[in-house]
């Protein structure tokens, strides 16, 4: 913790996000549902024979992983978002903390349009928290190779277009959100000589 100014008003405390484990039970529930589903494919394909078993296999045993790994999210209590004076954390970008002043806004999905395309080639499930970057985070993986190349591949396809999305973690980004207004504020109150002269404003909308 950094010592904060003569007659400067602490910082707000940490906000830390965790996954919901309720969400995370449906979730893999769901996934189940779906590899179950997939048993049915070789009786209603048109030719039900050895391609078509393989075919059901492939998927059953894709669903049967993604499930166990999303059934472990709901021991899982890593932090997967921080807002504190320093930054914003998210875990799915592999970028560290970012700092303040490298984010020049943040949208709420209400405030945005998205394309046709983009709403097809990334879907989002709202609500959501898009930012914008001054420059673009390094990415820092954490795992040791070949774990760390994978890290790097998702933090890459996470920064094209950072979000904070709500489904699945257990604080509403109306709260995220103010948890980084109350920050920004603090941090524009230490750091008058950071502020953009052209009117630097984290909070505008995009």
């Amino acid at each position: 913790m950094t010592a904060e100014p003569a007659g400067q008003p602490p910082a707000p405390p940490p906000l830390v996000v965790r996954y919901n484990p309720n969400v995370q039970f449906l979730r893999a529930m769901a996934i189940f549902g779906v590899a179950g589903l997939c048993v049915f494919i070789p009786f209603v394909a048109e030719e039900s024979g050895r391609d078509a078993w393989k075919f059901a296999g492939v998927l059953i045993a894709a669903s049967v992983v993604w499930g166990l790994l999303t059934l472990r999210k709901t021991r899982d209590q890593t932090p997967q978002v921080i807002i504190d004076e320093n930054g914003v954390y998210v875990r799915e970008w592999h970028a560290g903390t970012v700092p303040w002043e490298n984010i020049e806004y943040i949208s709420h999905s209400s405030q945005i349009r998205r394309s046709l395309l983009a709403s097809v080639t990334r879907t989002r499930r709202k609500p959501y928290l898009l930012f914008k970057f001054a420059e673009a985070p390094k990415l820092q993986p954490t795992a040791p190779a070949p774990l760390s190349w994978w890290q790097y591949f998702v933090g890459e396809f996470a920064l094209q277009e950072p979000v904070i999305q709500q489904f699945g973690l257990g604080t509403p980004v109306e709260e995220i959100l103010q948890a980084i207004q109350g920050q920004i504020a603090a941090w524009q109150a230490r750091n008058p000589d950071k502020v953009d002269q052209d009117g630097y404003d984290p909070q505008r909308p995009g």
